[in-house]
């Protein structure tokens, strides 16, 4: 004769079989194991766990195990070699250093930025300039104006008077200029040897004459002022003048 006892036990379903063959007897075995608690010649006893839910309580109690296991295992590693290494010195004075060079080099990039905006706003290139003196002029002379107000950029050269210019650009020029005397006055601006805008006076004295020209220049175009006829004269006394500005 066989007596079952049923306890749950850590959340399996135990039963404790009491016969004399510790066999079972019911489809319900399937999902059960058997194995001897004890033997006794007049009433051996089998345990039957129930397995059914076996596996998920077995995966989550070594799944606990394991991470537990693991985050001690690597807390005490990495003790041990910040302790051998001396990282943690090492490191806040990394950090320190690292703080210290991004100020330095935030520092030094609003500089350098601000720099560059000043430049770009101040250093346009740009001048002016007036003639002092009459000038008798021949065939392809060029004007020379020799009173230099602004030459910001030091685009223009005083002693050849031509404008070259510093930087790439779009750029205006004019330029005002008076008879002298009984002589036909024409002047030409020119850009690199090519003829751009003409302009000319009466052949009769005091007689004014303008330009006004705006032109996309490369870095080292030149600009400048040419007498095209055989003979001409140019009244100075700051009446004539030639200016340009990039803009």
């Amino acid at each position: 004769m066989n007596v079952i006892l049923l306890f749950n036990i850590a959340g399996f379903v135990t039963s404790v079989l009491c016969g004399d063959d510790g066999l079972c007897q019911t489809e319900s075995c399937n999902n059960k194991m058997t194995t001897p608690l004890f033997n006794n010649q007049n009433a051996p006893l089998v345990a039957m766990i129930d397995l059914s839910k076996a596996d998920e309580h077995v995966k989550e109690y070594i799944n606990r195990a394991i991470e537990t296991k693991m985050t001690n295992l690597v807390k005490t590693k990495l003790e041990d070699v910040f302790k051998s290494l001396k990282l943690e010195e090492d490191v806040k004075l990394y950090v320190d250093e690292v703080k210290q060079n991004v100020t330095l080099n935030i520092t030094d990039d609003i500089k350098r930025i601000i720099d560059e905006v000043l430049q770009g706003k101040q250093m346009k290139p740009a001048f002016f300039v007036t003639l002092k003196t009459n000038q008798n002029l021949g065939r392809n002379a060029v004007l020379k104006f020799t009173n230099v107000v602004t030459n910001i950029g030091s685009g223009y050269d005083v002693n050849t008077g031509i404008f070259r210019a510093p930087k790439t650009g779009v750029y205006e020029f004019s330029a005002n200029f008076i008879s002298n005397g009984n002589n036909w006055l024409e002047i030409n601006l020119m850009k690199n040897e090519h003829l751009i805008a003409r302009g000319h006076c009466a052949k009769t004295q005091g007689v004014a004459g303008t330009l006004q020209v705006i032109l996309e220049l490369l870095k080292n175009d030149t600009i400048y002022l040419k007498h095209p006829r055989d003979s001409g004269s140019i009244y100075g006394a700051d009446y004539s003048m030639f200016s340009g500005h990039m803009l």
